[in-house]
Formats: structure tokens, C-alpha cells, sequence
């Protein structure tokens, strides 16, 4: 069902997969959202860490900016691979959104700052944009960050802050003007999460693990950690999106578990041809979403951005993930339900965690917002 590339390509995706089998620890079960167990951790930074020494993180960007200068296709290569194998990478935030505002609209000073310690994983981020009342329409932040001399003073809330206790600094969408739009109103600022005024309140979720509320008591940060220019954060945020040129595979993963329970066999209640249609159908639903990450990676290869391709595989992969997990839940029985400490856990009890997961599929904007993008912003519908 993979899509086959060029010699290059595939000889740089064996490299990739010799890297996992000889790094990859056996057990590095991970929930790169909200996962907080220390032992589990140590284990993502420290492999992390050895994705970062390989040179691997921030791929495409500019060497001088410690990226390797890679092309968006072999970086969207090495992510599906990433995937596949359910490898723990940490400091997404940092990596991809954090990353691509400061390439979109950094200062020189900050790219050749701020980046380096990205790509070593040097610094960690963690995400200061969802608060209680805003959480996909940033025009609704509350959050207000106020000039005093030199400085900014920060005040506000965040919700849903994942790895705030483990993270070395927070992206914080702030009001800077009192606009009502949205492209004109919002800054981005890194602050340092030890600064005083900042407090991370720690939530336990249905998912397993724990999130934080920050609150931001009159934090003041130099006036060097605005990133780029005042009331430019909306567009330096949607250009994030399109700053590596790669869409994330979640259609990998998928792939891979729905390989994985044709190989189970063992125990597996039979279901006939129901199940054969199920899964004709998820393989086709992961076909199509490779198409349409590849089409999105060719046209920023071209220098075009694609009118909303990319867009049209994040719908279909949030809608898809609790159809997987909820098709393994009906093949494998209650079994399915138990973790990786049971005895008896088919697949060493991901599906468990996999059901758990793909429920949490809201980051980034629910599949209904996402329609909505593409409807106003793809195909030029009024609201």
C-alpha cells in the first residue's frame, strides 16, 4: 500500500529504518501528547536526544540555523517512519510550531538563537495558545501582553499546556492591541517558564496522563522574546504550517496498526466479510491521505502552497482514528481493553492505548473546524 519513490528516497528510508532497529528501545510505549510517567520520559527525551545528535530534527531547515537543509520529501520520509514504528519524539511544539513562526517571521538574531537549541533539543516547548474561552478562534484570546518601557508585561491564562513541568519555555499567543481582528491583534513571545508569575496548575485527563493550566500573573519578559513583529502572530502561525513543506503521517501509523492486526491472527474472533470490507475500507482511507500528503509536499517542492489538499487529509485522518481504534475494539473483543501490564493483552496491549489516543484527536482544531476551513479558506464559500 506504500507509494514508491525514488532509489534515493527508499535507500534514505532503509537508513531511517536501520536507525529505529538499532536505537529504538523495545518497550518506548509513549503518549506524545500528555505523557507524564518519568521512567517513560527519560526514555522519549533520551531517544530523542539521539534523533537530534543524528542530525534529524529540523531537517529541512537552513544549516546555518542547525537544520540539516534536507528536502521537504525526505523529511516527510523520515516522519512516516517515525510514525510507523511509534517512535517517542518529544518537543513537538517546539519542532514544528515554535519552529516554523520563528522561520516565518524570526529575526535573524532569533533564528540563529533560538533554532540551534531546537534541533539539539537543547530547549524544550511547551504550548501557550488554547485558554478556558478560546480555543481553535484565536481572535477570542484573552491572554494581554502590554508594553512597559523595554519590556512586556504577560497576563492571562492557558489551558490543556502539555509538558509544561518538563518544558524550558512557552509559546504564548498574546493580545497586543485591542483590534478586533484577528491578523492584526496577536503577538507570539517565548517566556521562560521559571520566570516569576508563572504557575502550572496540573489536570489529569480521560487519556491518562496530565496537562496543565498556566496562569500568567504580570509576567514581564524582555523585549527581545516578542518573535518577529507586533501583531503579525496569525500569519506567523499559519506559515508555520507551511514552513517544512511536510504534512504529519498520521495515515502511517494507522497503516502500521492495520498491518499489525492482520498479523496478529491468534485468538481473533472472526467477523467474515464484514471485516474485510472494514478494513478495504481504513487501507483505502490511508491511501488516500498519503496521496494528498504527497500532493501538499510536491507543491511546496514547486513553491506553491495547496489550496487546502493538506487540509482535506487532516479531515479524513481525525475522522479515521476512532474508526480504527473502534474497528480493533469489535476484531479483537475485550481483550482489546487491556493494557500492556495484563497478561493476555493482544499486541502487547497497544490497542488499548490506541483507543485512548484517538479519541484526543482535537489538537490542531476538530474535524468540523477543519471543514470549515476548507469551505471559507479552500473554496471560498462565505461563512
Amino acid at each position: 500500500m506504500r507509494r514508491v519513490l525514488s532509489p534515493e528516497l527508499e535507500a534514505w528510508r532503509k537508513e531511517i529504518r536501520a536507525f529505529l532497529d538499532a536505537e529504538l528501545p523495545p518497550s518506548h510505549a509513549f503518549n506524545v501528547e500528555f505523557d507524564d510517567a518519568p521512567d517513560r520520559w527519560e526514555t522519549a527525551l533520551e531517544f530523542s536526544r539521539k534523533l537530534a545528535s543524528k542530525g534529524w530534527i529540523g531537517l529541512t531547515w537552513p544549516v546555518r540555523y542547525g537544520g540539516a537543509g534536507r528536502s521537504p520529501l525526505e523529511n516527510q520520509v523520515l516522519l512516516e517512519e517515525l510514525a510507523a514504528a511509534d517512535a517517542p519524539v518529544v518537543n513537538s511544539v517546539g519542532i514544528f510550531l515554535a519552529a516554523g513562526t520563528i522561520l516565518a517571521g524570526g529575526s535573524e538574531e532569533q533564528k540563529a538563537t533560538l533554532l540551534p537549541a531546537i534541533s539539539s533539543m537543547r530547549t524544550l516547548w511547551a504550548e501557550g495558545l488554547t485558554e478556558p474561552e478560546a480555543g481553535s478562534d484565536l481572535g477570542s484570546l484573552r491572554t494581554r501582553a502590554v508594553r512597559d518601557g523595554d519590556d512586556w508585561v504577560i497576563t492571562g491564562q492557558k489551558a490543556f499546556t502539555s509538558w509544561g513541568p518538563m518544558s524550558d519555555v512557552l509559546f504564548v499567543a498574546a493580545r497586543t492591541s485591542e483590534e478586533a481582528s484577528t491578523s492584526g491583534a496577536i503577538s507570539i513571545f517565548v517566556v521562560d517558564l521559571r520566570s516569576p508569575g508563572v504557575t502550572l496548575h496540573p489536570m489529569r485527563n480521560f487519556g491518562g496522563g496530565v496537562q496543565s493550566t498556566t496562569f500568567l500573573d504580570g509576567v514581564r519578559v524582555p523585549g527581545e522574546a516578542l518573535i518577529g513583529e507586533e501583531g503579525k502572530g496569525w500569519s506567523y502561525i499559519m506559515g508555520a504550517f507551511y514552513s517544512s513543506g511536510t504534512v504529519e503521517p498520521i495515515y502511517s501509523s494507522q497503516e502500521a496498526r492495520l498491518q499489525a492486526l492482520l498479523e496478529h491472527g491468534d485468538g481473533a474472533p472472526e467477523h467474515g466479510a464484514s471485516a474485510s470490507s472494514d478494513i478495504a475500507e481504513l487501507a483505502l482511507m490511508v491511501q488516500a491521505q498519503r496521496l494528498l500528503a504527497y500532493e501538499v509536499v510536491g507543491d511546496n517542492v514547486q513553491g506553491r502552497r495547496t489550496a487546502y489538499g493538506g487540509g482535506v487529509q487532516q479531515v479524513i485522518a481525525k475522522e479515521y482514528e476512532p474508526r480504527f481504534a473502534q474497528f480493533f475494539d469489535r476484531v479483537l473483543g475485550p481483550a482489546s481493553q487491556l493494557t500492556a501490564d495484563a497478561a493476555g493483552a493482544p499486541l502487547g496491549g497497544a490497542p488499548e492505548a490506541w483507543y485512548r489516543q484517538s479519541f484526543a484527536n482535537h489538537a490542531g482544531g476538530t474535524s468540523q473546524l477543519k471543514r470549515m476551513v476548507l469551505a471559507t479558506r479552500g473554496l471560498g464559500l462565505p461563512r
